[in-house]
């Protein structure tokens, strides 16, 4: 009877370490998470810390059923097979999924946010400014750039004009 249970004390182990792991992922997600709102300037609310808290319930019960379902292996294995099932695949495989979920989470977070900010920010030029006032801006702009480029050939005893100030030249409405 002793043999049936032979191995189940490394396969306890190794379901923690995978656990432990998945709780490492998280941790590196909510403080992405938080640091980015702390650079954004968003309010911190307990609703994140919420969310991580259910986040973490839901993980760590799936490696929790995946420790079941290795159980059930073993003994299965035990049985039926010869040698012993030391192993818990579902469990480690669980554990990298989520991890892997983990960091797609912080990666994704940062780019989401940012392409966010920017349409806000180009939102918001866009109120301000019209499309006249903006090539307005431009021409004005590029006036400047070509008297500095005009001086410059000059002084190396070339003429011309950059190519550049026709375009912006041109009324597109």
């Amino acid at each position: 009877m002793r043999e049936i249970f032979e191995g189940l004390g490394v396969m306890y182990m190794l379901s923690v370490v995978a656990m432990i792991a998945v709780i490492f992922a998280m941790a590196v997600d909510f403080v992405s998470g938080w640091r980015k709102a702390k650079m954004r300037g968003d309010e911190h609310t307990s609703y994140a810390a919420s969310r991580t808290l259910t986040k973490f319930l839901i993980y760590e019960g799936i490696l929790i059923i995946g420790v079941c379902i290795d159980t059930m292996i073993h003994f299965a294995w035990d049985m039926f097979m010869e040698g012993s099932y030391y192993v818990p695949l579902m469990t480690i495989g669980w554990g990298i999924i989520l991890c892997v979920v983990e960091a797609w989470s912080v990666k994704e977070k940062a780019d989401k946010k940012a392409r966010k900010r920017m349409d806000e920010a180009s939102a918001a030029l866009a109120k301000v400014l019209d499309k006249e006032t903006v090539l307005e801006l431009l021409r004005a702009q590029m006036k400047d750039r070509d008297s500095v480029l005009e001086e410059k050939k000059e002084r190396k005893g070339k003429g011309g004009k950059a190519a550049t100030r026709t375009i912006l030249d041109k009324d597109d409405n």
